[in-house]
């Protein structure tokens, strides 16, 4: 193999993990002032999933077979505006799950759990092929601190969200 079989291999130069687009859909209950606030959606991941083995003893070894399979939390990184127009709506979403202040929280799924999009985009804000995932029924379960210090003068806030969610779907553009 040479360099040019290569780099044909790669396409249109391969594909880049800075290109992605991430469509944070909100349950009913959460106000969002401007839905576009993903474009503050710094960091992201294609999510992943497990097969764990069943694993059966046959006369003193194991059979390993194909069990359940498992999708891993996924996890978004967001850069705080002075606003906090994304913090707020999260802290609501988890706040409708479980409200300390009235010990009470919303029971059906379907009121709280939406579904999201992660897109893997070329550099001229296409999708992939095989690039667009849907991840079906998520929910945020964990919201990281932002760390607050007097030696960052020069960064910007940025925090955490980790979603659960039952499965995702990966379909070319138009089929989810």
């Amino acid at each position: 193999m040479n360099i040019e079989d290569f780099k044909s291999k790669l396409g249109a130069g391969g594909a880049r993990p800075n290109q992605f687009r991430v469509l944070l859909t909100w349950p009913g209950y959460v106000n969002v002032p401007d839905r576009a606030y993903s474009l503050l959606v710094s960091g992201a991941a294609v999510p992943a999933s497990t097969v764990n083995p069943a694993i059966i003893q046959y006369r003193g070894r194991e059979v390993k077979l194909a069990g359940e399979r498992i999708f891993d939390p996924w996890t978004i990184t967001i850069v705080n505006d002075t606003g906090q127009s994304l913090r707020q709506p999260f802290e609501a979403w988890m706040n409708g799950m479980n409200d300390l202040a009235g010990n009470s929280g919303i029971l059906n799924p379907a009121d709280y759990q939406t579904d999201l999009e992660v897109h893997h985009l070329d550099r001229n804000d296409e999708v992939l092929p095989g690039g667009r995932y849907k991840l079906v029924s998520a929910f945020p379960i964990q919201m990281s601190e932002i760390a607050l210090q007097y030696a960052q003068n020069d960064v910007l806030e940025e925090f955490t969200v980790t979603f659960q969610y039952q499965h995702y779907i990966n379909a070319p553009v138009g089929e989810l």
